[in-house]
């Protein structure tokens, strides 16, 4: 209270402005009376005064001392010998603070970055794991496994392993003994794209698995080399398959130009490589022949035997004596070409002679004593074309007959490397039919022969 009233009865003090000139002379001339009065206030302010500022010098004092007393003294350069007894305990303090801040941290960063590694291995396996036995994301690939009686599922998942159907073995135990997963003894044809469960439910199911083989059929064979092939690979019986040959009821146009032939389907069974199932069903064998005809015959060839004005029946007759006569490719369109020409001028070659149709006859290289055979299919005594065709041609042969060369032949006669020589005329011929002779002769007096 006395500060407050002391700033009352002094104004100067205060810092109040207000007052006018007049009013402050007023005071002054005041004061001296007035200050006798009121000297104990006064006092009791400039001792109050005093205090706070020893008190402030005391302070600052007292810091001042404890700075100077934390800095060391120091030596001169080349006399300094430092360490750590030196240095204020309080700095010490400090400087390990920093350093167990700094360990704090590496700490830190190392188990978080320990614990993001092995979230991250725990994503992985579970992605992998879970896409192994899910399948979600695996290739199309199938297998046949054989499994035996009272087989255990280290077996399956080996064996499944061995096949390329899953990848891990340990994973697929685990699920057969969480599952309680049990197998059929059998063969089974397993898909790698199926999950555990499809797996594990396909092998307990009864085998179904068919037995598949390949048969590869040669350009040029006939009918019944190739029921011969199947045959021997147990593809289907004999008594099966010459039945749907001769009865079954395909559904194929070209079936019904097919005429006479001797055997029906002669040229239609197209040579090619073919996949059946052990004990197939015959008319499903001939088929895939068939299937494979009518896909090859295209549109444009078709368009190209009616431009020629022939039948498909007609096209593949020519083109299965092409097949059986030329053994080399650049050959075929040539040899077509001869057919051709006698077929033309009927009045001066009204028979083909090829040997090819005897040897259809025979089933062997003809002899001059074949040639007199009386069949529809020898050449060497009925006018124009066979009744059928006498082999089953492939493309290249098709192709000839639907475009043959552009020449004045009208005969040919086989070296013994296959290739023939071609004339326009019969004296031609005969000299290269000389030609030949004299060749082989010359080999078998060579080989000792003769």
């Amino acid at each position: 209270m006395a500060n407050h009233d002391y700033d009352k009865n002094h104004p100067e003090r205060s810092g109040r402005r207000g007052d006018s000139e007049e009013e402050f002379e007023f005071y002054e001339q005041e004061r001296p009376q007035n200050r006798s009065a009121r000297e104990p206030e006064y006092e009791e302010y400039e001792e109050y005064e005093r205090h706070l500022r020893r008190g402030g010098e005391r302070e600052t004092e007292r810091l001042r001392r404890e700075r100077e007393a934390e800095q060391p003294d120091y030596e001169p350069a080349d006399e300094l010998d430092f360490s750590m007894e030196d240095v204020p305990r309080g700095h010490r303090r400090r400087r390990r603070r920093h350093r167990d801040a700094g360990h704090g941290c590496l700490v830190g960063a190392m188990y978080t970055a320990f614990v993001l590694g092995v979230s991250m291995f725990l994503a992985a396996f579970i992605i992998i794991a879970a896409n192994e036995v899910f399948a979600f994301v695996k290739p199309d690939r199938t297998a046949v496994i054989e499994l035996d009686a009272d087989v255990t599922a280290a077996e399956v998942a080996d064996l499944l392993k061995d096949a390329g159907i899953i990848e891990y073995p340990s994973l697929f135990k685990l699920y057969c003994s969480v599952s309680g997963a049990t197998f059929k003894s059998g063969k089974y044809e397993i898909n790698a794209n199926l999950d555990y469960s499809a797996i594990a439910r396909t092998l307990r199911r009864t085998s179904t698995y068919k037995e598949t083989v390949r048969v590869t059929i040669p350009e040029g064979y006939t009918t019944a080399q190739i029921v011969d092939a199947l045959v021997e690979k147990g593809v289907a019986s004999s008594e099966d398959l010459y039945n749907a040959i001769e009865n079954y009821d395909f559904d194929y146009a070209f079936i019904d130009g097919i005429g006479d032939s001797k055997t029906r389907l002669e040229g239609y069974l197209f040579p090619d490589t073919y996949e059946f199932y052990v004990n197939d069903s015959a008319p499903n064998v001939i088929a895939k022949f068939l299937t494979n005809f009518n896909n090859k015959f295209t549109q444009k060839l078709r368009d190209r035997a009616e431009e020629l004005g022939l039948t498909i029946n007609e096209v593949v007759t020519i083109a299965s004596m092409v097949e059986r006569e030329a053994r080399r490719d650049d050959e075929r369109a040539v040899v077509a070409s001869v057919i051709y020409n006698r077929l033309a001028d009927p009045g001066t070659f009204p028979r083909l002679q090829i040997d090819a149709t005897v040897q259809y006859i025979v089933g062997r290289a003809p002899t001059a004593d074949d040639l007199k055979i009386d069949d529809p299919y020898n050449t060497y005594l009925y006018n124009g074309l066979p009744p059928g065709p006498i082999a089953n041609p492939g493309i290249a042969s098709l192709e000839a007959a639907l475009y043959p060369a552009d020449t004045s032949y009208y005969y040919y006669v086989a070296r013994s490397d296959g290739s023939h020589i071609f004339s326009k005329t019969l004296d031609e011929h005969n000299a290269a039919i000389a030609e030949v002779n004299a060749a082989s002769d010359t080999d078998e007096d060579e080989n000792g022969e003769g």
